[in-house]
């Protein structure tokens, strides 16, 4: 969980501290801790914590004390926290400068599990890819015990993962595990269920009442909590089943702040607690909110090319005939995108984040190819860079871009920036000059490196004219991270989508972020970053920290929800857990993305409506895109793409529409799910869904249960799901009932 606030340099008069830290007083000018300090999560037998990751400058660190059995050593770079036997919950407390910064710790998660399967046949090797290893067999050997009896020995967190075994090189069901899921396509898969603590064990902790000196939480099977004023401990007092935290004095100097709380027994951790404070006050009303306050953004994405023609002379298509027209340019542009901004469109939606493709110049030629039928594409999309840091002269002209970002601030809009780093296409002179500042396209092995997405994450080519950079070079590095604050620096684009994230090394992010808070101070906002990884929950966690990314797509969620949302046969039981997975993960008050849809996917409607099958291979979804004319041919499919964002609207996290979802727009995979944008001749269900969702989002934006209350499941069948979030007295029941594809928000 990565909480985040907008606050800038932090004024503190004096700090109490918790118990178990004695009384202190201190009157440090500026907080030294950047935003909230995202918790560190034990791993292994050693965790490394990079100091930078935290302290936005060097810092002398005096001491650093655990309430916890964890022995600590450091260097000038890092922490190194051992630790046995923990609590599920901790705190260090990290003396820096005669400044007590509290971080939470949260203890190791896993615990040990195995695969046990007795083959008929005889093999001479097995292995297992699944959830669990990020769907990688080489990571996870099977060792023949006795005759053909086969174990895997994992050490995972409690839940269900799917996997499928390799035998002698061949893809094969677990024969001793009936327990299977589809897999999407066409196939199955089997289901590992790792146990951890029951309901009845869980803690909970549950807003309650306030005053301007206090905070009441009440709880259940919670034996303590931990409370923090932005990255101070503060006092805290258990009376019976409730908590009492005190509002320091000092919070009343800054005029963003924030309470963070988090609850522990013996078993296991709680939920976790966030309460935005006004000059020390709790905000009860959501219109106290500003778009420095993120988690109560609703973003809108458009790719540019696809969205609004506003400017007819900069419309240049690719002159070649080996391009069909749905990859072409569609003459879309930013002046588009601000005559919308200006009409109202995206006021009367309640968005209050847009997300734009990228706009750097793509190449003026035609390149790939795709077979049957044969094409190939222009760069309309924005993802094959040839220079880094110039605006397309065929999407618009610097002043256009200024004007766009100037009328969305007039607005009450942000503007993230869609940014490639990981690869440039060949024609971008930083590969023109530098043959040597990529990875290698062909592997020791002599195979082509292309689109290994996983065995090769760091290193895959994603095609064989985009090259992938080698930014574990700093040279490189810094270069692309140069290119990038270029965007934020002479532009005022107040975040960006990192396209790509899981194939770029991690010194990458850890760089840039630095760069980029350092802007975010000279500026006094908070430039927020959400990342794109398809992998595991914890791969996709790996990347987000006080040192890295704020946020990615949460595209676990996104695959559990769209078969549930879009066909009769799913269960309501699976999106349960998919969401249980997902706050245990990143935390309850988390700024993950949750889509309804994007443009790598087809649109929500086609599966919906019966015209797409769910087990084809992504080829196939493309291929129908190409030779048919994909039309919505069941009503029925509106009431499902409304109750799928009734659903991202209510849950937490930051609900994301994909342009053209708000009227219900259709196709199959790209690019025929980027079809030009439409805003007139729309049909009355079209209307009628667009004014629906429009509701969803103003009830979303005026609601602050929706906004920072906590979760709560309160019933789970195979058709109905119902949940409550509660902000003390502000409480929201949600029930979404699959029975009749309605749903009530109360």
């Amino acid at each position: 969980m990565h909480h985040l606030t907008k606050s800038i340099g932090l004024a503190i008069t004096f700090l109490i501290l918790a118990a178990g830290c004695s009384k202190n007083t201190s009157t440090p000018e500026a907080s030294k801790l950047f935003g909230l300090a995202s918790p560190i999560q034990l791993v292994g037998d050693t965790t490394v914590v990079v100091i930078a990751d935290y302290f936005e400058i060097p810092m002398h660190i005096d001491s650093v004390v655990s309430d916890d059995a964890i022995t600590i050593s450091l260097d000038t770079a890092n922490l190194y926290l051992v630790s046995k036997n923990t609590k599920p919950l901790s705190n260090l407390t990290i003396y820096a400068e005669g400044i007590p910064y509290a971080i939470l710790v949260k203890g190791k998660k896993t615990k040990p599990a195995a695969i046990r399967i007795d083959f008929k046949e005889d093999y001479s090797s097995v292995s297992v890819k699944g959830e669990f290893n990020n769907w990688d067999p080489s990571q996870t050997q099977l060792i023949k015990s006795t005759n053909n009896n086969w174990i895997a020995q994992l050490n995972v967190k409690p839940g269900k993962y799917q996997y499928k075994l390799i035998a002698d090189g061949k893809e094969i069901d677990d024969p001793s595990n009936p327990v299977t899921i589809s897999n999407g396509m066409g196939g199955l898969n089997n289901v590992l269920d790792v146990s951890g603590p029951s309901k009845e064990q869980i803690p909970s902790i549950v807003t309650e009442s306030f005053s301007t000196k206090e905070i009441v939480i009440s709880s259940a099977h919670t034996d303590a909590i931990y409370a923090y004023w932005n990255n101070f401990s503060i006092e805290t007092k258990k009376e019976g089943n409730n908590f009492k935290i005190v509002i320091p004095v000092f919070a009343r100097n800054t005029n963003r702040s924030h309470i963070r709380i988090f609850g522990y027994n013996q078993d296991a951790a709680s939920n976790d607690l966030l309460i935005p404070l006004e000059k020390g006050n709790v905000i009860t009303d959501a219109k106290k909110l500003n778009n420095s306050d993120w988690h109560s953004s609703i973003m809108y994405f458009m790719m540019v090319d696809r969205f609004v023609d506003g400017d007819k002379s900069n419309n240049h298509p690719v002159n070649d005939p080996a391009i069909l027209p749905k990859a072409q340019y569609y003459g879309g542009d930013i002046q588009g995108i601000t005559q919308k901004i200006k009409s109202g469109y995206f006021k009367d939606l309640h968005i209050n984040t847009i997300w734009v493709s990228p706009i750097t110049q793509n190449p003026i030629d035609a390149w790939g190819q795709f077979h049957d039928p044969e094409t190939k594409f222009s760069g309309y999309h924005g993802y094959w860079p040839v220079t880094s840091t110039t605006v397309d002269f065929r999407l618009g002209s610097e002043a256009d871009v200024k004007e766009m970002l100037s009328v969305a601030h007039q607005n009450g809009l942000s503007v993230l920036l869609d940014y490639v780093a990981n690869h440039v296409h060949e024609q971008h002179s930083v590969y023109q000059q530098h043959k040597d500042w990529v990875t290698p396209l062909y592997l020791p092995d002599g195979t082509m490196n292309t689109e290994r997405w996983d065995d090769h994450r760091l290193t895959t080519w994603f095609d064989t004219f985009l090259p992938t950079l080698n930014l574990e070079d700093p040279k490189v590095a810094d270069f692309m991270i140069d290119s990038a604050l270029f965007w934020v620096t002479k532009y005022d684009f107040d975040g960006f989508r990192h396209d790509a994230t899981k194939h770029i090394p991690e010194n990458f992010w850890r760089n840039l972020s630095k760069k980029v808070k350092l802007v975010s101070k000279e500026k006094g906002k908070y430039i927020y970053q959400i990342g794109e990884t398809y992998g595991t929950h914890d791969l996709i966690n790996s990347y987000i920290s006080s040192g890295m990314l704020d946020a990615q797509f949460d595209f676990n969620m996104y695959d559990k929800a769209l078969p549930v949302f879009a066909k009769e046969q799913a269960s309501m039981t699976q999106l349960a857990e998919a969401l249980e997975a997902s706050l245990t993960t990143y935390g309850y008050h988390h700024l993950m993305g949750n889509i309804t849809g994007n443009q790598d996917k087809p649109r929500f409607m086609g599966y919906a409506d019966g015209s797409l099958p769910f087990d084809l291979p992504g080829q196939e979804y493309k291929r129908i895109g190409w030779k048919q004319d994909i039309t919505v041919q069941d009503n029925i499919a509106y009431k499902k793409m409304a109750m799928f964002n009734a659903f991202n609207m209510t849950i937490p996290g930051i609900p994301i529409i994909y342009y053209g979802d708000e009227i219900g727009m259709t196709g199959a995979g790209d690019p025929d799910n980027r079809r030009m944008m439409r805003f007139e001749n729309l049909s009355k269900e079209e209307i009628a869904l667009q004014k629906e969702i429009g509701r969803l989002t103003q009830f979303r934006t005026d609601n602050m249960a929706l906004l920072y209350g906590d979760f709560t499941i309160l019933e789970n069948t195979e058709n109905r799901l119902t949940y409550k979030r509660k902000y003390f007295s502000n409480e929201v029941t949600v029930t979404l009932n699959k029975s009749d594809w309605t749903y009530t928000i109360n």
